[in-house]
């Protein structure tokens, strides 16, 4: 027997304890993809005894700082609830589209109304109905100087808009969700600016610009906002 073939006689036992073995003779095989689907986790402020806790939750959109405020507008789920977590934003009001009339006063001229369909009393009210409290808001000097964004001219919604420039955000939430009260703001903004790190990191503070389409808006940064 020639060493050719006594090489290749001697090769097939090794071959066959291989295929045994379920190792394949076919050299490299790809293992596949990665598994996906797997949607990041982005934090939704809610209170628990009145101070902000981060609460993580799944959006549709990652880094959609309208889909996660979506979120936080509806409020704790039935758990969440069980585990004492609340909220500061109250439900949304009621918008009539232009005032409605009340009944004239004796000199004849009737007595317009605020969009709540009350007379006016002569003094502010904020959100709650309680007189001002005189505590400064913290807006950005973007919103101070009228800059432009996209959302500007456009019709309110009923859900969350949110214009990205940078680490700017300007959030429209839907009409007669605002004004809100300090502590709701903070829910705002520090769940659109979470939502906003979860694709775009950065070190320096992001900037959440607040309106509801009424004329009411505030500001802040993401700045002492609790995380995860």
């Amino acid at each position: 027997m020639n060493a050719p073939r006594r090489r290749a006689l001697l090769a097939v036992p090794a071959l066959l304890a291989l295929a045994s073995c379920d190792i394949p003779t076919t050299g490299v095989v790809e293992a596949g993809a990665p598994a996906s689907g797997v949607r990041p986790i982005t934090p939704v402020y809610f209170l628990h005894d009145d101070a902000l806790v981060a609460v993580p939750r799944t959006t549709a959109w990652p880094g959609d700082a309208g889909d996660a405020v979506r979120l936080l507008l509806r409020g704790p789920t039935p758990g969440e609830a069980g585990k004492r977590l609340t909220t500061a934003i109250r439900e949304r009001r009621a918008t009539p589209a232009s005032p409605v009339p009340t009944a004239p006063e004796p000199g004849g001229q009737p007595v317009p109304s605020d969009p709540q369909g009350q007379p006016p009393t002569g003094e502010p009210t904020d959100p709650q109905g309680q007189p001002p409290t005189g505590e400064p808001t913290d807006l950005p000097r973007a919103a101070a100087d009228g800059e432009p964004t996209d959302l500007q001219g456009q019709p309110p919604t009923d859900e969350p808009v949110a214009d990205v420039r940078g680490d700017r955000i300007t959030l429209r939430l839907p009409l007669g969700t605002g004004p809100l009260s300090r502590i709701a703001t903070r829910q705002v903004i520090c769940t659109a600016a979470a939502a906003h790190r979860v694709t775009a990191p950065s070190a320096a503070p992001v900037t959440v610009e607040v309106t509801d389409g009424s004329g009411w808006r505030v500001g802040g940064t993401d700045q002492g906002c609790p995380s995860l």
